[in-house]
């Protein structure tokens, strides 16, 4: 988890640099390229995930996506045009990123054994997210754009290395392969359509969607205003170490708060982050702004994944961890990714206006789960 996270640390913020530097793509194409990392998690992500809950160890998935999506990867920094590049970018980044919830479902698992508060070992994630905002900042600021494709392939490298070598082995239960492929799916299918579980995955989608104009255009807003591509990597890295900081102390905030209450008020905190950063504040005002990432994200987060964790069985529980994963970090900021090129381009930091939209629709949405 530390060493995928420390690549999408640097790859994040400043992709969307080297793709305007490097490959001299518009705002509407960065947004398109970028949004292939969320939308092939809408394609290809279940298709993945049903596969990959087959295995009697679930070990063996994660070794092969990890060699493919590497391989791909490589490929895609070589490429040039438009097209190549979304092409090789939704291949790649569909295939890494079906990792994500892979690795996190096995996080918590294994801290309801006891072996890791699942926030620990998130936030543990997250610091090599911080390492990779810093560093990646730094080396940008002192060699361009293009040491984000050697910073992302090391990651990367690291990343199919412990797959090998570190992971523990982690059976799955017999009857998810006496379901077959097609039973799978069929018991993600029905899943999904719960009404209850649907509030899950599209509140806690659209809140999380609202991330996408910050994610792919928070660099190029900031450089607009001045500031420096070293301190765009420390505000991003500040917006991480609160949420670390949130994620260490999240036994304690379980104790006070259902995962309901973290879904609905997290995606309360995303409303205002946004409305505020459309604003284009000063220097000073991103600080606090910034510390708001650890309700908007992490603790919309953690809800949702407690919240499936509970609702689902474990036969598809990674086809319905990459349900949510498809949801929040596939289709709906896909679709506002590519939006937000084009509000980037009419209206600079005003984009950020559509965000809030986005997440105040999400709390719509989930506000019933907390009405308890």
């Amino acid at each position: 988890m530390t060493a995928l996270f420390c690549g999408f640390g640097a790859a994040l913020p400043f992709l969307p640099r080297w793709l305007e530097a490097e490959r001299g793509l518009t705002g509407w194409e960065i947004g398109a390229v970028v949004s292939g990392a969320q939308l092939g998690r809408v394609v290809i992500g279940p298709v993945i995930a049903a596969w990959a809950d087959g295995f009697a160890d679930r070990r063996t998935a994660m070794r092969i996506l990890a060699i493919v999506g590497l391989a791909l990867y490589v490929a895609f920094f070589q490429a040039h045009g438009f097209l190549a590049l979304f092409a090789l970018s939704f291949l790649a980044a569909s295939t890494i990123q079906a990792l994500t919830p892979l690795i996190e479902g096995a996080a918590l698992r294994a801290s309801q054994t006891g072996i890791m508060p699942f926030g620990v070992a998130r936030a543990i994630g997250s610091a090599g997210f911080v390492v990779g905002n810093v560093a990646g900042g730094a080396l940008v600021a002192m060699n361009g754009p293009g040491m984000v494709a050697v910073w992302l392939i090391c990651s990367l490298t690291a990343v199919t290395i412990v797959s090998w070598r570190a992971l523990k082995p982690d059976a799955a239960p017999s009857t998810a392969a006496a379901l077959g492929y097609r039973g799978r799916l069929r018991l993600g299918w029905r899943l999904a359509t719960a009404p209850r579980f649907a509030r899950v995955l599209f509140g806690a989608g659209f809140i999380q969607a609202g991330h996408a104009f910050f994610y792919s255009f928070s660099s190029l807003v900031w450089r607009d205003q001045g500031l420096s591509d070293a301190m765009t990597g420390v505000l991003w890295a500040f917006a991480v170490c609160v949420e670390i900081l949130f994620l260490l102390a999240l036994p304690l905030i379980e104790r006070r708060f259902q995962p309901e209450a973290l879904l609905v008020w997290g995606g309360v905190a995303a409303v205002v982050r946004w409305s505020l950063m459309a604003l284009a504040p000063p220097v000073l005002a991103l600080w606090p702004l910034q510390a708001l990432h650890a309700l908007s994200f992490a603790a919309v987060h953690v809800g949702a994944l407690r919240l499936v964790l509970r609702e689902a069985p474990d036969e598809v529980m990674g086809l319905a961890q990459t349900l949510y994963a498809a949801l929040a970090s596939g289709l709906l900021i896909g679709l506002a990714t590519i939006a937000s090129g084009f509000l980037y381009d009419d209206f600079g930091a005003g984009g950020y206006w559509a965000m809030a939209a986005l997440a105040a629709f999400g709390v719509w949405l989930a506000a019933p789960l907390n009405a308890r």
